[in-house]
């Protein structure tokens, strides 16, 4: 018997991100190339007409345009190449692909979440879940809560995640976020170990911070960077900027009808709670009244209600899954399931209906929050 990982090729195809960007008006349109080039972005609100077109001349390998003047929930097409600054010919890198802008009215929509896709060496599901999630064609964007690849500083298996990801990148944006495999701070002062998450998904924040925010109609996403929380540890001082900023965005975000947060540790999990977490995040929860809480980091599906808030543990997304552990569901899980699995969300304007399949689109899980006159959820 032997095990051997699958070579993928180092150009990737085009995906949309938006992390520190106004998705209603922008959207920033990523590649890669094997040799240095010139940047092109056609595109335009018809498949035949790409009207508009934004260029860089700076030659690069990882191509990222960043789109601006864009109309708010409107559907684009667009595709992406370069200029022979010698010859003059047209290099199409891409077939025509699409993205949805925001909406910025109260507006019904669906949006896909999974967390840990990485594949420890080529063994995994990943690419079934990617197929799965390509035949959603009712989606605003799909979300990955981290641990996107097993190795942060090994290509292959960014490579590898892209290629298989690629099925449903060419219709929808992408939403990242940093989980502990994707790349991490030293121990000590110095350079940051976030080599490819940073060239693949730019830096959304000032001071290179890894979170963001983004509103999509009435509802208020934010993308948190949660790292360890011991006291000797010396990201503590990140962590106390993190969480200040964590706190003032929720607050600006009462407004609206729901606020959604993402990060990749977990906090409850049948696997082991996270002492430290449930005392720092929960207290956040509650007090800005978030509507739902997501986070993947044990490979397994989880959903919890604490304090009449809805946690989702959604590790199901690729990665070794831990069979020789002893779960244990803790007194606020709510459901349970080992195995492939993505999460599809869909938002009303009085609720929230969280669906979870396995790669063959069979329901694990379903539930409904529903708002009520004191602006809380009830779990239907």
């Amino acid at each position: 018997m032997f095990i051997y990982q699958r070579s993928f090729p180092d150009e990737k195809k085009p995906f949309v991100q938006f992390s520190g960007k106004n998705p209603n008006v922008e959207a920033i349109i990523t590649w890669e190339t094997t040799t240095d080039g010139n940047s092109i972005v056609w595109y335009g609100i018809s498949r035949d007409s790409l009207n508009w077109k934004k260029v860089s001349d700076e030659k690069v390998f990882i191509h990222r345009v960043l789109l601006t003047g864009l109309k708010p929930d409107t559907l684009y097409f667009y595709r992406v190449g370069s200029i022979n600054v010698d010859s003059g010919e047209t290099i199409f890198r891409s077939f025509i692909n699409s993205f949805r802008t925001a909406p910025l009215e109260k507006k019904k929509f669906q949006f896909i979440a999974y967390s840990d896709s990485q594949q420890i060496v080529g063994i995994g599901w990943h690419a079934r879940i990617c197929n799965a999630i390509a035949k959603h064609s009712d989606i605003s964007f799909v979300a990955d809560v981290g641990d996107l690849c097993q190795n942060w500083d090994y290509k292959p298996d960014w490579n590898q995640f892209f290629y298989e990801a690629s099925v449903y990148m060419n219709k929808t944006s992408f939403v990242p976020c940093l989980g502990n495999h994707d790349g991490y701070y030293p121990e000590e002062e110095g350079e940051e170990r976030l080599h490819y998450y940073k060239q693949y998904f730019g830096t959304p924040t000032d001071m290179d911070r890894f979170y963001y925010s983004f509103e999509w109609g009435h509802v208020l996403f934010v993308i948190g960077e949660i790292s360890t929380t011991s006291d000797e540890d010396p990201s503590q001082l990140r962590n106390m900027a993190h969480d200040l900023w964590l706190n003032k965005t929720l607050e600006k975000g009462q407004d609206k009808t729901f606020r959604i947060l993402m990060f990749h540790r977990q906090v409850f999990s049948a696997e082991k709670n996270n002492e430290q977490l449930i005392s720092r995040i929960t207290p956040i929860v509650k007090k800005y009244n978030v509507s739902l809480v997501l986070y993947g980091h044990h490979h397994h599906y989880e959903r919890f209600l604490h304090e009449g808030h809805t946690y989702v543990c959604l590790g199901g997304g690729g990665g070794q899954q831990f069979g020789s552990n002893c779960f244990r569901p803790t007194e606020f899980t709510k459901a349970f399931a080992m195995g492939p699995s993505y999460t599809k969300i869909s938002i009303s304007l009085e609720k929230i209906n969280v669906i979870t399949y396995s790669a063959e689109n069979e329901i694990i899980d379903n539930c409904t929050l529903i708002l009520t006159q004191n602006n809380t959820l009830l779990l239907e």
